[in-house]
């Protein structure tokens, strides 16, 4: 039985290294894919381990989600997002985005820039809360005319150092951001650029997860952390 399954293995793994011979790019996605498995087992061994704490505690309530020990998180946010940076090509960084420790979709922000340039630049790694920004500016009726049936206004990251109107919303690539966040369940890495292919979607669920916590007065807090976060979490 060991033998059959050792050669099993073999067999895959030199499949595997032949298709990455032949297909050097197809890498790229194996390691966004290995990510989200990564983070979604993550977050099934916390909820696993949460479960069994509270019931040798006695606690039957809900859990409330607070952010005192996540570095720099204000405490009692009721939704948690967590954005992971995790490679920056020179035009394009893409990212996970978790709500509460789940998974959610891909990001895509700008570049990274020692000097802001404006237009071409992600904003700072931290922490910021999100609400929505009560101005009809040009790009919230824009969005408003294309999507009356769910879109009021923007979600938008609050004190954002060197920045103003940062907001989560759909798009392209690079050059359909000013510093924003773009979200996508799906995006496509070549040589040429970096872009999403189903981000309006994305949008639409994520605004309907986001816009309701707002309706219902509840707190959301976003903490972006860039590539870094992955040595130093290792070390």
């Amino acid at each position: 039985m060991k033998r059959a399954l050792l050669l099993i293995f073999v067999a895959i793994a030199t499949f595997a290294l032949f298709a990455l011979y032949k297909n050097p790019e197809v890498l790229e996605d194996i390691w966004i894919w290995i990510l989200g498995l990564i983070g979604t087992i993550v977050k099934g061994g916390k909820s696993i381990v949460e479960y069994f704490k509270q019931l040798l505690e006695g606690k039957q309530e809900d859990v409330v989600y607070t952010t005192a020990n996540q570095e720099g998180l204000t405490p009692k946010a009721d939704v948690r997002l967590t954005l992971l940076r995790y490679s920056d090509d020179g035009d394009t960084t893409v990212g996970l985005l978790y709500i509460n420790d789940s998974f959610y979709c891909y990001t895509l922000e700008d570049t990274h820039q020692e000097i802001k340039v404006p237009g071409n630049t992600r904003i700072p790694a931290g922490a910021y809360q999100v609400t929505f920004n009560k101005t009809d500016t040009p790009l919230t009726l824009k969005y408003r005319e294309k999507n009356p049936e769910w879109f009021t206004y923007h979600l938008q990251l609050q004190e954002v150092p060197g920045f103003t109107t940062i907001y989560i919303h759909n798009g392209g690539d690079h050059t359909d951001t000013e510093g924003c966040i773009l979200v996508s369940d799906s995006l496509s890495v070549s040589d040429a650029n970096t872009f999403l292919t189903n981000s309006r979607n994305t949008f639409k669920r994520i605004y309907g997860v986001l816009s309701s916590a707002l309706e219902q007065e509840q707190k959301i807090m976003i903490k972006i952390h860039d590539e870094a976060w992955f040595e130093n979490r290792a070390s």
